[in-house]
């Protein structure tokens, strides 16, 4: 019988693939899985960007007029 564990990483803390030798004692029957999101598309992540900008830059804009009482 198999025992998986899957543990969710963010993409920047992918661990490196060096061999690292394990005394016997910590040694465990189980075998981890590490799971990876999806990474979507850059011009994906590009196009949130910039519409998180342009709605920051609105509402910047908005609070000015109000400010200013237009």
């Amino acid at each position: 019988m198999s025992h998986v564990l899957t543990i969710p990483l963010a993409p920047e803390a992918r661990p490196a693939r060096a061999r690292v030798a394990t005394p016997g004692l910590l040694r465990t029957p189980f075998r981890v899985h590490v799971h990876q999101p999806h990474r979507e598309p850059a011009w994906r992540e590009a196009m949130r960007w910039s519409l998180i900008g342009l709605t920051a830059s609105w509402a910047a804009g908005e609070v000015t007029l109000r400010l200013l009482g237009l």
